[in-house]
């Protein structure tokens, strides 16, 4: 069980960031991040890198330059695999590349140690709109995510956060669509808050969505932070 020992984020108690999309500018030395987690993520990322390589690990071919750019701008330098793959052992963020084919951000490749409730094998190859399909909340807001992510500039990223429900606090939940994560309204509550943002790389134009997991039981929210969250997520009050 990797545990964060505080949530630095908690978007819930902003009216900006609480409704979807919730997007705001992050500064550009700031889109990512190191949390306490770091080394016990980073063991577990290159374990699953490892063992479930075709879980975690998509590429398209047209994803080839941008992979090698975002490597490049991380400063690794390291050939003996796939650009993206090493780009994402040396950060705490999954690495995601967007790429715009005609009116549509097309997922082209990714590295997904961390899903919540998300099979790499279904979305590859898919549209944002057609990714967030399942998701009812979210399907409203698809056109106005396209249209932010083709207004990203390269000088400024954007970023935004979720708040989720989760009785098991496993980082890795690969889970395919129409499959419900499982709740047991008996067994303890965890918080987990993913801190997703956007980069356009200035070469190929691609967009980096990087996504940074974080979770930590419900008992260490106070009360106010817990009571605004139930509010929202209804399913943290037990019956």
């Amino acid at each position: 069980m990797i545990l964060n020992s505080y949530l630095p984020i908690k978007a819930w108690l902003d009216s900006r960031t609480a409704r979807l999309p919730g997007v705001q500018p992050v500064a550009i030395d700031g889109w990512l991040v190191r949390s306490d987690t770091f080394e016990a993520q980073m063991t577990y990322r290159h374990e699953l890198v490892t063992k479930r390589r075709e879980t975690v690990f998509q590429a398209m071919d047209v994803a080839t330059e941008a992979c090698h750019e975002l490597c490049n701008l991380l400063g690794e330098e390291n050939a003996d695999d796939h650009p993206l793959i090493n780009a994402a052992l040396i950060v705490q963020e999954d690495l995601c590349i967007l790429q715009k084919q005609g009116d549509r951000h097309i997922l082209t490749a990714a590295v997904m140690c961390f899903p919540s409730s998300w099979d790499l094998h279904q979305k590859i190859g898919r549209s944002i709109s057609a990714i967030h399909e399942p998701v009812p909340e979210f399907s409203p807001v698809t056109k106005s995510v396209e249209r932010m992510l083709s207004a990203i500039r390269v000088d400024q990223p954007l970023g935004r956060a979720n708040f989720l429900i989760y009785t098991d606090p496993e980082l890795h939940q690969p889970r395919g669509e129409g499959i419900s994560k499982p709740i047991d309204p008996q067994a303890p509550r965890f918080i987990r808050v993913e801190r997703q943002t956007f980069r356009r790389m200035p070469e190929t134009g691609a967009v980096v969505f990087a996504i940074h997991t974080y979770v930590v039981p419900e008992s260490s929210l106070t009360a106010e932070e817990h009571r605004v969250l139930a509010r929202l997520k209804p399913e943290l009050i037990r019956s």
